[in-house]
């Protein structure tokens, strides 16, 4: 699946799946105030998924470095 078609399937999204995206852009605004590497994990259907915010608009985001 292609970008073109990833925004498409968005735009034409319930209204419970365009506020589960903004619920997981609030988190990863959190996480970036806290300077916590902006990071979320996501279990469905046995599958764990990582969500990483990498920019915001023209912001890109610098990864923490984590210690070891």
């Amino acid at each position: 699946m292609n970008q073109n078609q990833l925004t498409t399937n968005l735009a034409e999204a319930d209204q419970s799946v365009k506020n589960f995206i903004a619920d997981l852009l609030v988190e990863l605004n959190n996480q970036l105030k806290q300077q916590s590497e902006p990071c979320i994990h996501v279990e469905y259907f046995g599958v764990l998924m990582e969500i990483k915010l990498l920019a915001f608009g023209e912001q890109q985001i610098t990864p923490c470095q984590k210690a070891l």
